[in-house]
């Protein structure tokens, strides 16, 4: 998904290295120093490559933002669909809040960084797609335990949404806990 937020698709293996690379420096630099340190000029220099290399296939800071959103969500999906995969009703969603919190403490100042640039995690198109992959996701694990109403479904999974955001704001919420 995130070869619609690039403006070229790399087809050789060097050019997808350099692409990932990109991606990667942007997320060392958003853990290091915040997002106020990120501009493509940094993300090149940390990428090791020249500015003109990253503009060849982003458009702006933005669109590294967006393919940094993706790739963690992405990781995120496959990790938690894969904790549940054969379980249902409380075990799966204890399995997905287990998933949560293992991919969050993988890199929690990266994921802090990100939730901070989106806090109602809808402001990018990327974000809002994730956030109703999530949702959707969700609403399939609540509706297979068959204990809600499709009503009471809907809200207890904006309430597991909230939590989650919770869970990803902690750090900024509670400087120098973890």
């Amino acid at each position: 998904q995130e070869v619609a937020l690039l403006r070229k698709i790399p087809k050789q293996a060097r050019s997808k290295r350099m692409v990932e690379d990109v991606i990667e420096a942007a997320a060392r630099i958003l853990e290091m120093s915040g997002a106020d340190a990120l501009t493509t000029n940094m993300i090149a220099e940390v990428a090791g490559v020249s500015p003109g290399s990253v503009y060849q296939y982003f458009s702006d800071k933005q669109s590294i933002i967006g393919a940094l959103i993706e790739r963690e969500a992405n990781a995120f999906m496959k990790v938690s669909e894969n904790a549940f995969k054969g379980l249902s009703g409380i075990e799966a969603m204890i399995a997905f809040a287990k998933a949560l919190t293992l991919h969050r403490l993988k890199r929690p100042k990266l994921t802090l960084q990100l939730i901070l640039l989106d806090p109602t995690l809808t402001a990018s198109p990327e974000s809002a797609r994730i956030n109703e992959r999530i949702y959707h996701l969700l609403m399939d694990l609540v509706n297979r335990s068959g204990v809600l109403t499709a009503e009471g479904a809907s809200v207890a999974v904006m309430d597991m949404m909230g939590i989650m955001r919770g869970m990803m704001l902690s750090d900024f919420l509670n400087p120098g806990t973890s």
